[in-house]
């Protein structure tokens, strides 16, 4: 019945469907991407000075482009998140003609069973990036390390947290963020603001979800031209799910150990030519195998797409999400490393450590061709927050037999509103092409914030820690939270406005030039209820970026960069504004780069980057004026990325990262904060390995590797976590068409290690051995 309505409907496609005249490959493929809805990859090196056809109407999208590349030597090949990937075509030898088909033949394949094929890419090398360079520019011609991990890695290797993520992306590691947000380092950078979704900021402290995520882009190295504040050492911005012309329906089912269960959805279709749906939703119970924590969460995300012809589209989306769990910071160190007890041993007051977060946020998007080589595109993201987290946490050990708890809470109300527009033109000035890029960036936060002490009123009215002993950690004692004589209290309001120009020059087939500059303007309005203080910071910083690529083979990629970024002083919660820093200039990071990019298109595709960042502008203690305070370079980094994807025979593929990382401090900041001082969260060494193997018809079988050096917990460096290893093993067994099971192991030999931590105190153990199950079903 489906195929019948969908054969009905044709000739009525084919009637609206509009028509894309004859012109150069560049327009004619940007025509039909508005006009289909369909998401296409090109390297601008294939289509450069080529000519199409065009197309006289639209029909199934293998189809079209078929049409449209028709004597350009190209082929577009789909990709398992439904996009497609220009690309040359590869040469066929001619064949003998066959001959002709007996009725009973013909009869006989028509009775065969419908066959859904299920292909992957070596890497998304080719896929294109708006967040790194604006106007958008392929992997291999983006002059900075850039990781893109796709929908598909994310089911197969059951990534189902920021955490999860970050541990296959070299240079980036995830720390424990008081056990109720994410938190990542990158490059040495501490964060838990540089988070993005669809490019627009998404800075508030939360754990989130991938339900609704096409794609994650992980940005290592500043990039100030492109993000504006913040991003000192990288970002991460998750890619929505939108609605697209095709019929969509995923089912995942997932239980694991320690009461796991999860389940998504993702369904969608096209109303009509004009029109497309898509909607996500998730629903989370889980249990852990920390005692008495817990994870409950759910969201939903409708989307709505509209075009007009082949110039216009308009797509929506929005969400609605909830969080609730267990607040848990790990456990407490002593003697210079963590606490040796039992992983599952919750240390603190599970009853009362506890967070969640209400998010719905709102998304508006444009694009519009105003000529064949000019587009015009906005975006409007709207999103409230409400945050909160309470928490009775290890905040040392008294001594080796007894540990001292205390407890905290903090609530948060931001509002986010953010607008982008952007003009992107291509031009040649006789042998130079330029892609130009010129844009419009306005945003404005507020925010209510206030911090709580934990009291044990049981024990007085003013008591505000408890010891108890460290073989009983776990307890229950009556805590009221209330604000103390220090406590913070805050409102604030930031508001920005910022334009660029970025060109992306083609000087020949060998030599590319990305080269920009923002400017912006930061006024930050910072109310101290605590102590009846109005502050106010006014910045205007110019962020440079710079960088050059050179091709000496078709397949190689060299490059350099320079770029910057500035972290302002009233901090990435918009909560630190004081007296003494109201008037400092930014602090400032400036990341050198180089690197390398290999992709033959089958085999193998690697990156490698080396880099040095410089902090400067740190607030320290002047060492010849008592009282006073200077602007140094504080902090210093270097090291080596490295990743890999490699199709090794035709049933084995391979993906490897690994990160060789150095960073320390150059400036004595606090007592535990003195110069020569490493950085936290950031292993000499790390490596991340996932091999998959076709095993039988049907039946594939992975094997994953984590491993890292040794790291520290502090600026202390009185705490060392020690390095580990960790197997992950999981089967898919594709039982029909359109169902696979998947079975996994997570430390398949139930290794006792760290994973990160907070600081000295709060250090989170890894999780033991644990089973999941789940079920992916198409429709």
């Amino acid at each position: 019945m489906k195929k019948l309505f969908l054969l009905a409907l044709l000739p009525s496609l084919a009637l609206a469907a509009p028509t894309i005249p004859a012109g150069s490959l560049d327009q004619v493929l940007r025509a039909w991407t508005l006009a289909s809805g369909a998401l296409l990859t090109a390297d601008g090196r294939l289509t450069h000075g080529v000519d199409s056809p065009g197309l006289a109407e639209l029909s199934a999208p293998e189809r079209d482009l078929a049409r449209i590349l028709a004597g350009t030597g190209l082929e577009a090949v789909r990709q398992p998140d439904g996009s497609y990937l220009l690309r040359a075509a590869v040469p066929v030898a001619p064949v003998a003609p066959a001959p002709p088909m007996s009725e009973a033949e013909v009869q006989a394949l028509d009775r065969l069973p419908e066959i859904v094929a299920r292909a992957e890419p070596v890497a998304p090398y080719d896929a294109v990036s708006r967040f790194a360079v604006k106007g958008g520019a392929a992997l291999r011609d983006t002059p900075q390390a850039l990781t893109i991990i796709e929908a598909s890695q994310i089911r197969d290797r059951n990534l189902l947290s920021m955490d999860d993520l970050l541990v296959y992306v070299p240079g980036v590691r995830p720390s424990l963020g008081e056990g109720n947000r994410d938190n990542a380092v990158f490059r040495g950078y501490n964060s838990s603001a540089d988070f993005y979704l669809n490019g627009m900021r998404d800075d508030v402290q939360y754990f989130r979800d991938f339900y609704n995520i096409e794609t994650v882009e992980v940005l290592k190295g500043p990039n100030a031209m492109a993000l504006g504040r913040g991003g000192s050492g990288g970002a991460v911005n998750r890619v929505s799910k939108q609605a697209q012309w095709r019929d969509i329906g995923d089912a995942d089912v997932l239980l694991g150990s320690w009461r796991q269960r999860r389940a998504s959805v993702d369904v969608g279709a096209a109303l009509n030519p004009q029109l497309a749906w898509r909607l996500n939703a998730v629903d989370e119970d889980s249990g852990s195998f920390r005692n008495d924590a817990w994870l409950k969460r759910y969201g939903v995300s409708p989307a709505l797409a509209w075009r007009d012809g082949a110039s216009t589209l308009v797509q929506a989306s929005y969400e609605h999400f909830r969080d609730r769990r267990s607040t848990d910071r790990g456990v407490p160190s002593f003697g210079g490393r963590p606490v040796a007890s039992d992983p599952s041993i919750f240390f603190g007051d599970p009853a009362d450590s506890h967070n969640g977060v209400d998010i719905d946020s709102l998304t508006l998007r444009l694009e519009h061709q105003l000529a064949p080589t000019l587009q015009f595109s906005s975006q409007l993201h709207y999103a409230v927050y409400d945050k909160y987290y309470q928490n009775v946490f290890p905040g040392g050990m008294d001594d080796s037999a007894t540990v001292r708890m205390l407890g905290y809470g903090t609530a948060t109300h931001r509002s986010n509103l953010f607008y982008q527009a952007s003009l992107d033109a291509t031009v040649s000035t006789g042998s130079v092409q330029h892609r130009l890029s010129a844009g419009l960036e306005l945003g404005r936060q507020r925010a209510d914030s206030a911090r709580t002490t934990g009291y044990f009123d049981t024990l007085g009215t003013d008591v505000r820690f408890v010891s108890v002993p460290v073989s009983q950690p776990t307890f229950n004692l009556p805590v009221s939270f209330r604000p103390s004589a220090t406590d913070m209290a805050a409102a604030s309001t930031a508001e920005n406005a910022g334009l660029y120009l970025q060109d992306q020059l083609t000087l020949s087939p060998q030599w590319q030039v990305v080269a920009g500059l923002r400017a912006e303007r930061l006024d930050v309005a910072f109310r101290d209820l605590r102590n009846n203080l109005q502050l106010a910071s006014h910045d205007r910083p110019l962020s440079p970026r710079l960088g050059v690529i050179y091709r000496p083979l078709v397949r190689l990629s060299l490059y350099a960069s320079y770029s910057k970024a500035y972290s302002l002083r009233v901090g990435e919660q918009m909560a630190s504004l004081t007296v003494a820093n109201q008037d400092l200039a930014p602090e400032v990071v400036r990341n050198q780069e180089i690197g390398a990019r290999w992709d033959d298109g089958e085999r193998l595709s690697a990156s490698l980057a080396v880099y040095q960042l410089r902090r400067a502008n740190v607030l320290v203690a002047d060492a010849v004026n008592a009282g006073e305070n200077q602007l140094v370079e504080g902090q210093r980094g270097q090291g080596a990325e490295l990743e890999l994807a490699s199709r090794i025979t035709r049933d084995w593929k391979l993906n490897a990262g690994y990160a060789w990382q150095r960073s320390r401090l150059t400036a004595t900041q606090s007592a535990t904060s003195q110069a020569g001082a490493q950085m936290p969260y950031v292993p000499r060494q790390s490596l991340s390995l996932w091999s998959t193997h076709t095993l039988a018809p049907g039946l594939d079988g992975a094997l994953g590797v984590i491993t890292r050096s040794s790291m520290f917990s502090s600026t202390s460096n009185l705490v060392q976590l020690p390095g580990y290893a960790r197997l992950d093993a999981s089967l898919y067994y594709q039982f029909n068409p359109r169902n696979r099971l998947q079975i996994s192991v997570e430390n398949l030999f139930d290794r006792g290690y760290y994973a990160s931590s907070y600081n000295d105190n709060n250090i989170s153990p890894g999780t033991p051995r644990a089973l999941r199950i789940g079920l992916h079903s198409r429709f």
